[in-house]
């Protein structure tokens, strides 16, 4: 009898477990996009293992940060944009959305970018191949239901698995890794500064507060599975930051060690091969094709959902195409755009990358106000308001980010 009812609770966790999975771990590993992927590794390159210390203190913001927007849509049935716009009016609305489609944008590019690079990689016809993943990618959005959609990006980040084989077959020095992400090992410079501004700004993005916001929201996750939720938002922060530190050790432990100069990521997997092989480069590359499909989808919705919830229009992935043509035609007028600068004979993303990530970081503490303002509003979230440790950390994080971004930026401005 004991055997049956240990049984069948596990079997009830199990049920509720599988009801709320999807928003923390496709967000998390969505900001290991084709762009992610291009500043981890342009990073390493660039100071080697020592880019490692960033990564401890960029997963507890980011298990923060998500913890609180997914909170905040739990309790109150409300996304990010829609507290916006009620408690700030519409000025302030249309400045962060147009802040934010600014910011977007630039993320969108680099996961279209990182798609054409990848398929030039494999020597795929981007004429052909990329319009047809682009077809593809609206044609599915469109017309698969909410469940499928998170089905199907659920099953694309089982393809990560790639960077951790790829550092393997790297050889890296294990106790130098473990050492370099507790111990500094690089002096302080204004271009580490800037470039540990790029790589928070690519894995704790701006999207990716609106983005599991309005995805708790269209899952309906209720309060009595908040637990659940935020179990599930603490691993798939941890889980992509293990991705992260993957990427970076299989691109010092090659690239940085052999004083090899990349461009982005297409680079370091063709890099790669003379120092681990052909299997880790071809890995590497498949993990960038991934990265970026998963990117130009998810990017794109974050801004779609977030123009419904500031202006009040309906937008859902369990709304049909003729019930929310906004939503939709938004979602695809940015990836058409993305693509037609992409496209742009001589387009390159080296400059780009680290701009695009050093933009979003610098626009994170706006973003880290208004989860502050709505996650202890006692109006709003009644008991489930910030614990004073989630309020220290969230405020220590905004102030550090803000004297970073001062200081990378000045530094980037005068050249230092």
């Amino acid at each position: 009898m004991n055997l049956k009812r240990i049984f069948t609770h596990a079997k009830i966790r199990l049920l509720i477990i599988l009801a709320v999975v999807g928003p923390g771990l496709i967000t998390a590993f969505a900001d290991n996009d084709a762009g992610g992927v291009a500043t981890y590794s342009v990073a390493a390159s660039k100071f080697g293992y020592s880019m490692l210390t960033s990564l401890i203190p960029i997963t507890i913001v980011l298990l923060v940060t998500q913890e609180i927007g997914a909170r905040l849509a739990v309790v109150t049935g409300k996304g990010l944009g829609d507290l916006i716009r009620e408690k700030f009016g519409i000025r302030i609305s249309v400045l962060i959305f147009a802040l934010l489609v600014f910011v977007n944008f630039g993320v969108i590019i680099q996961n279209i970018g990182g798609l054409k690079d990848a398929l030039n990689l494999f020597n795929l016809n981007i004429v052909i191949f990329l319009p047809v993943i682009i077809g593809f990618l609206f044609l599915f959005i469109t017309k698969a239901s909410y469940a499928k959609v998170e089905k199907f990006f659920l099953f694309l980040i089982f393809f990560y698995v790639a960077y951790f084989i790829s550092a393997v077959l790297a050889k890296p020095d294990w106790i130098l890794v473990g050492k370099s992400l507790f111990v500094p090992t690089q002096s302080l410079s204004f271009d580490y500064i800037y470039t540990s501004i790029a790589v928070l700004g690519t894995t704790v993005t701006a999207w990716g507060q609106f983005f599991i916001n309005s995805y708790v929201k269209d899952k309906k996750i209720t309060v009595d599975k908040l637990k659940y939720n935020q179990a599930e938002i603490y691993i798939g922060a941890f889980l992509t930051d293990i991705v992260s530190l993957f990427i970076m050790v299989a691109v010092a432990a090659t690239i940085f060690l052999n004083n090899v100069q990349i461009q982005g990521a297409a680079d370091a997997a063709l890099a790669i091969k003379p120092f681990a092989g052909e299997f880790a480069s071809l890995l590497f590359g498949t993990g960038l094709l991934i990265a970026g499909f998963i990117g130009a989808a998810i990017v794109p919705l974050a801004t779609a959902y977030a123009f419904s919830e500031f202006f009040g229009y309906e937008g859902s992935l369990d709304v049909a195409f003729s019930k929310s043509r906004l939503f939709y035609g938004l979602f695809i007028a940015q990836v058409l755009l993305a693509v037609v600068v992409v496209l742009i004979p001589n387009f390159s993303l080296f400059g780009f990358t680290l701009y695009a990530d050093f933009l979003n970081g610098v626009f994170l503490p706006v973003i880290f106000f208004f989860l502050y303002k709505f996650s202890n509003d006692k109006e709003l979230m009644g008991k489930y308001t910030n614990s004073r440790i989630k309020n220290i950390l969230l405020i220590t994080s905004g102030v550090a980010i803000t004297i970073g971004s001062l200081l990378g930026g000045f530094g980037k401005i005068l050249g230092w």
